[in-house]
């Protein structure tokens, strides 16, 4: 899905893999995620009660085209928890299933819910953003975008960074300039490397 990557919806970037022990479900899920083996996190996630478990069960549901079932998922975590992680992941998911205006109404919603942290405004400007340049929105995306680059670069998250450099050269390739989209092509690949994310590198090498 293009755009997927971007924080808060791997395991350590959003708290959901992070800081457990290597036999834990939950951190083997995100491992065979990262190697696009989502079937397998399903068989092995099933039945798993935790939060953590099923958020990341909605994401391989997510990835194998079952937005109505990930959605049902992260909307009862969100009834749950409160979390705006869970809403966050709703929004992602209605943007995968091209339902953008709905997407861009729950990234909205999170907005109201995000603690004062530049690390979670960067994801939602992020998705914000993009979700505006999917609708063909040229100064909504362009704001949105770099609003996110500065949010991710108070944060020190070479992730978010990467992302927010990302959305920038998708921007650049549409509506800007080669100059400033071969810049932020060349940052993106730098960051996601940094943050051990080659696959994410990789995709940028193909944008452009």
């Amino acid at each position: 899905a293009p755009g997927a990557h971007h924080p808060q919806v791997g395991g350590p970037g959003g708290g959901a893999g992070a800081h457990v022990r290597p036999e834990d479900p939950v951190a083997r899920a995100w491992a065979l995620m990262e190697e696009g083996r989502f079937k397998e996190v399903e068989a092995l996630l099933q039945g798993e009660p935790s939060p953590e478990a099923r958020f990341a069960l909605g994401y391989a549901l997510a990835f194998q085209g079952r937005h109505a079932e990930a959605l049902a998922l992260y909307r009862g975590l969100y009834e749950e928890t409160g979390s705006h992680r869970a809403v966050h992941q709703v929004g992602m998911v209605l943007r995968m299933a091209g339902r953008l205006e709905e997407a861009l109404a729950v990234f909205e919603e999170e907005a109201r819910l995000l603690p004062p942290d530049p690390l979670a405004r960067s994801t939602n400007l992020y998705e914000r953003g993009y979700t505006w340049l999917l609708l063909g929105e040229e100064e909504a995306s362009l704001a949105f975008l770099q609003a996110s680059l500065t949010e991710a670069e108070a944060s020190s998250d070479p992730l978010a960074q990467a992302c927010a450099h990302r959305g920038l050269l998708e921007w650049h390739l549409r509506f800007g300039l080669t100059e400033e989209a071969q810049r932020h092509k060349e940052a993106a690949i730098r960051l996601f490397l940094e943050a051990g994310d080659r696959k994410g590198a990789e995709e940028v090498e193909g944008l452009a």
